[in-house]
């Protein structure tokens, strides 16, 4: 079987009467098929999830796609599961007319006293509902949890589509303004300078891309996360972009911003090296990897192939970082020895 889950935008504004509609459609077809899961909607924003037999999964997703009412569709995960972690096909949405809430297959996900089911599963799908709850997505969507309407987070979400649009060499507090429908002036009153701006931007478009990924580092292991974070950063290649111009940054100590940088930097290294340590303790690393070292080593492939995308057109970083870090960690259980290769004589020297 196998499990996908998505998020879209959508195209234009929904009614209660058609989001109705579109559960006794949907919930009545998905049943046919075999398929679980949920469509949870918030704002303009939505993450779906499908469960069933392979190509009935990757044919119903064919299919959103497809559908006109949605955009910007996007893949968070996609894997093969050995059972269901939804019993029934549902949608989760904020209706006007409490009465939606009686139709068959509403769920009550987006109330304000619902809790996650502390008997299931907890599964890497659940935990992207859970997410989706708390924080709909809004670096990655149009929106985002119930502070986006405030000045910062519009300020932050222009900043996004300015850097999407037109990358960190053409950023600047008016650019970002212009995409946030927003005067320089409204902007200026929430972050005065650009790099606060900035420095705002990368702290939650990371979030947003780091957090639904975080169970992979005690469900599968560090390799696995940095596998999957890679990969989800491929998708995303403005953020590459900044979050290199902001390590550059970093590497000048005087520079407005450094400090934080590296300490966002030091920060995530510290979770490398925590995840590595209960690898070890877990069995899935051999105790002859030191974590500090491995966690330095881990860093050095997924910042430089981080890079070689950047300057390169034929760098596949997840084929790369998969190959390398498979025989990075072989070599993990071996016993280190001083290489010999370094002995070589040079000439003239006496």
């Amino acid at each position: 079987m196998r499990s996908i889950v998505y998020t879209s935008t959508q195209t234009r504004p929904i009614t209660d009467t058609e989001l109705a509609q579109i559960l006794a459609v949907g919930r009545e077809k998905n049943s046919a098929l075999g398929v679980t899961g949920v469509l949870a909607h918030k704002g303009d924003n939505c993450l779906g999830i499908l469960e069933g037999d392979d190509e009935v999964v990757r044919s119903r997703f064919r299919q959103v796609r497809l559908d006109p009412r949605h955009t910007n569709v996007r893949v968070l995960l996609d894997e093969s599961i050995e059972r269901r972690a939804f019993p029934d096909w549902s949608m989760a949405f904020q209706p006007l007319d409490p009465l939606m809430e009686q139709v068959p297959g509403f769920s009550d996900v987006f109330a304000p006293a619902a809790t996650r089911d502390s008997g299931a599963e907890v599964t890497r799908a659940r935990s992207l509902l859970e997410w989706f709850r708390k924080h709909p997505l809004a670096p990655l969507t149009s929106q985002a949890d119930q502070g986006d309407h405030g000045p910062r987070m519009r300020a932050v979400n222009g900043a996004i589509t300015a850097l999407h649009d037109g990358g960190v060499s053409r950023f600047s507090l008016e650019v970002a303004a212009a995409h946030a429908g927003m005067s320089l002036d409204e902007v200026r009153a929430v972050f005065p300078t650009e790099s606060a701006l900035l420095a705002a931007t990368v702290e939650r478009w990371t979030q947003a891309v780091s957090t639904p990924l975080a169970p992979l580092i005690a469900e599968k292991g560090t390799v696995a996360f940095m596998h999957a974070l890679l990969a989800a950063h491929a998708e995303e290649p403005a953020l590459v972009e900044l979050l290199a111009a902001c390590m550059a940054l970093a590497a000048d100590s005087s520079a407005d911003g450094a400090d934080y940088y590296r300490s966002i930097y030091r920060r995530f290294r510290e979770t490398i090296r925590r995840g590595l340590a209960e690898d070890v303790r877990a069995g899935r690393e051999p105790e002859t990897m030191d974590p500090v070292r491995g966690a330095q080593q881990l860093l050095a492939l997924y910042d430089g192939l981080r890079l070689q995308a950047l300057l390169t057109t034929d760098t596949d970083v997840v084929d790369a970082f998969d190959r390398a870090a498979t025989r990075m960690r072989r070599g993990w259980s071996e016993q280190y020895e001083q290489p010999t290769y370094w002995d070589i004589p040079v000439a003239g020297a006496s």
